[in-house]
């Protein structure tokens, strides 16, 4: 028997065989089969664990049918254990045990059981895709019952959010089969929303209603799934002309309005009818943000000419807006304190409209900036407004780039850079009591008063205000901060700066949130960094420094954000380029004469002195390595060796002449004690040629002859012949032997003879 059967044996044995205590060790059996993967099928099982494998499933049918609560729990959370994890398991019980939890889905059950028994379903009807014969065995015969439960358990206001995830995973999945439930899906909808006591999420409403258009066809999806979005749109607006009754709307296109879906009537009071009407409007606006946010089966088009409308409607009202003759105030009053809750909606709907529609909102780019702006400005004071109208402003300039960023820049600015700065607290002043007091005790009140406290009297605003506001700026300083006007990009690189090294010198660290608002400081920071302005000085050097200071931070997250900076900054002062490789021109002539010799190495602005010291600096180091032992290496083995004058690597020629006419020049640099004889019959390295190739590169007069020729090589036969005439080369052999040599070592890189070759200054004082 092996490891994991012994395993699974001790678990059968000691742990499932008491009934009344399998729910205690439910915890250590999940556990036990989950980190050594005690029912995952093997390729080459033993005979034994397929026997233990019958007798789990035995013992999981004899649990579930136990008349302990807790045991069956612990029966069905088991069978769903066992369903993830054996393949072989699930065909062999998956029948019995959907009968078994089909019925107690039927029974009157505590709510954990059922939530545990509908997820468990879900899986077993799930894991028949792709296998034929179990789903039509399973699937096409029990999932319509399996529907009809969940929506007689959607009475249950606990359990709808597990019935609506149910209903749209059923309706997803197996479309054809869901067909006939959409009805009943979309009741149950419209009962949440008149229903005040069932605070089910929006996000589940609107993704029933959203995989319920697949139970149509593909050619009439599109129009399904329209239809179901102008109709929620439209019961917003029934919503509206009951909530606005108040406001003189200047709305011609109500003849253009789709009708919504049948809603209950609300109470012909204001006080009673806004909180309905408030929370209906907030469902449908979740509904529909949820609604475009899903994946569709085709491609649809989105109405957004009818949503902005929509949203354009709410906007228009706001405080001070003009009123109805002959309506109470008293309402007017009450619609004004509903605003910032239904401007809060309204963005969401906005946002998720901006997401999904993309390219198709470009046109409303100036209208959404006069909409963002004026709700900036009535807003100022309102916290969660704000912060949702800074979040659409991030994601508008996201969205629309530059231009976007260019329209709203000064006014979103003045009010980020608002919320940033401090607010300074103040002083209680000093109150003297009207009796006199003695001296000694009327001095020690004024020094013990609050208006001598040195404690920390600067506030600034809440942490989530200040978040959206540097999310903001961060947005604003990577589109727009290369060519932002310089008194506006100074006045947000010194607040930012300013902020930062308060933070560092105040412990300010107690206060909920200031470590996110530490690092998104210092990620604008970064951002300004990574954008300078033409038209200001660097804030580089000043960012080194905070990064740095930052390494020593003890969040991990601040850390790691200084880290990154860092190596921007070093990107930014020290430029990386990949390195860019030079290839030496070949000759094409082999002639003697004086125009075929190759550029002189020297520059232009070398002069000859410099050649001639040079010349001996190199000769004497030619001769101490002659003085050294020579090691006998095979003509095959050519190591590439770097030229002095140039940042090439070239082959050394591997001919069997050129070994003897090596050795040849070495013995008699060695038996000779003249420099002058040893450096005529000294054979050079072939070097790179000069960039230049112009005549004032060329020696001419007759007085510098000699430098020309220790300066300049030509590929004639006389610098090839050894000294004792036993081996001799001609030019052209030694230039056929130099291009192949050299082209095997190079052959990814074509040769140019026209091609010019820039030669580094050569400084001999370096060479010293």
């Amino acid at each position: 028997m092996t490891t994991l059967s012994l395993q699974l044996s001790r678990i059968l044995n000691d742990y499932l065989a008491d009934e009344s205590r399998v729910s205690n060790f439910l915890p250590f059996i999940l556990e036990a089969i989950n980190n050594n993967n005690l029912l995952i099928d093997q390729h080459n099982e033993q005979d034994d664990t397929s026997i233990l494998k019958r007798k789990w499933t035995v013992r999981l049918n004899a649990l579930l049918a136990s008349k302990q609560v807790s045991t069956r729990w612990a029966a069905i959370s088991l069978i769903k254990e066992t369903c993830q994890q054996s393949e072989s398991l699930y065909i062999t019980g998956v029948q019995s045990w959907t009968s078994q939890l089909l019925g107690i889905l039927a029974k009157p059950e505590t709510n954990m059981i059922l939530t545990l028994t509908i997820e468990t379903l879900c899986i077993l009807f799930e894991k028949t895709i792709g296998k034929t014969e179990l789903h039509n065995e399973i699937t096409v015969k029990s999932l319509p019952r399996f529907n009809q439960l969940l929506l007689s358990t959607s009475r249950n206001s606990e359990l709808m959010p597990i019935t609506l995830t149910a209903l749209s995973k059923n309706t997803e999945l197996f479309p054809t089969m869901s067909r006939n439930m959409m009805d009943q899906i979309l009741k149950l909808y419209i009962s949440c929303l008149d229903n005040n006591e069932t605070d089910v999420s929006p996000f589940l409403l609107g993704r029933c209603l959203a995989t319920g258009c697949r139970t149509s066809t593909k050619t009439n999806y599109a129009t399904q799934w329209q239809e179901t979005l102008m109709k929620l749109v439209g019961s917003i607006h029934q919503s509206l002309d009951r909530l606005f009754d108040t406001i003189d709307e200047e709305d011609d296109n109500v003849s253009n309005r789709v009708s919504g879906y049948p809603l209950s009537a609300t109470p012909p009071d204001y006080v009673d009818s806004f909180p309905v009407l408030l929370r209906r409007i907030r469902y449908i606006q979740d509904t529909i943000a949820a609604y475009l946010s899903l994946k569709t089966m085709v491609p649809v088009g989105v109405p957004i000419a009818h949503l902005m409308k929509l949203c354009c409607r709410i906007y228009n009202v706001y405080q001070g807006c003009l009123m109805k003759e002959y309506k109470p105030k008293d309402e007017y009053a009450c619609l004004m304190t509903c605003l910032p809750e239904l401007h809060l909606s309204t963005n969401k709907l906005l946002a998720s409209l901006l997401l999904s529609a993309d390219i198709g909102m470009v046109q409303y780019a100036k209208l959404l900036a006069r909409i963002l702006l004026r709700l900036l400005s009535e807003n100022s004071k309102k916290r969660a407004v704000k912060i949702s109208v800074y979040s659409l402003i991030s994601l508008c300039m996201q969205k629309f780039g530059y231009a976007f960023a260019d329209t709203i820049l000064k006014a979103v600015i003045t009010s980020a850079m608002g919320d940033l700065k401090a607010i300074e607290q103040k002083k209680v002043d000093v109150v003297l009591s009207n009796k006199k007091a003695s001296g000694k005790k009327r001095r020690a009140e004024q020094i013990s008063s609050d208006a001598f406290s040195t404690q920390n009297s600067i506030l600034y605003q809440p942490c989530d205000i200040q978040i959206a506001a540097l999310e903001t700026l961060y947005n604003m300083m990577t589109l727009h901060g290369n060519s932002m006007d310089l008194g506006l990009r100074t006045s947000i690189d010194t607040i930012i700066v300013s902020r930062i090294l308060q933070s560092v010198t105040m412990n300010d660290s107690k206060q909920e949130g200031s470590l996110d608002v530490k690092c998104y400081l210092y990620k604008c920071l970064l951002s300004s960094v990574m954008s300078p302005n033409i038209n200001q000085a660097s804030l580089l050097p000043h960012a080194i420094r905070l990064f740095n200071g930052g390494l020593n931070d003890e969040t991990h997250e601040l850390r790691v954000i200084c880290a990154q900076g860092l190596a921007i900054c070093d990107l930014c002062m020290h430029t990386r380029m990949p390195p860019i490789q030079r290839v030496q021109p070949m000759p094409t002539s082999t002639s003697t004469t004086e125009n075929s010799i190759m550029p002189s190495i020297i520059n232009n602005d070398t002069t000859i002195d410099d050649v001639e010291e040079e010349e001996e600096e190199e000769v004497e180091e030619e001769e101490e390595e002659q003085h050294q032992p020579m090691t006998a290496t095979s003509p095959t083995a050519t190591t590439p060796v770097m030229s002095r004058y140039s940042n090439v690597i070239r082959a050394p020629e591997a001919d069997d002449e050129d070994e003897v006419m090596l050795e040849n020049n070495q013995q008699e640099s060695l038996s000779s004690n003249n420099n002058d004889d040893s450096k005529s019959h000294m054979t050079t390295p072939i070097v790179a040629p000069s960039a230049s190739s112009s005549p004032s590169t060329s020696l001419t007069t007759n007085n510098m002859e000699d430098t020309k020729q220790k300066a300049t090589f030509s590929f004639t036969s006389e610098s090839f012949v050894s000294h004792d005439n036993k081996s001799t080369t001609t030019a052209t052999e030694i230039a056929t032997s130099y291009t192949t040599t050299t082209s095997k070592l190079n052959n990814d890189i074509e040769d140019d003879d026209d091609e010019e070759f820039e030669i580094p200054e050569i400084n001999m004082d370096d060479d010293e």
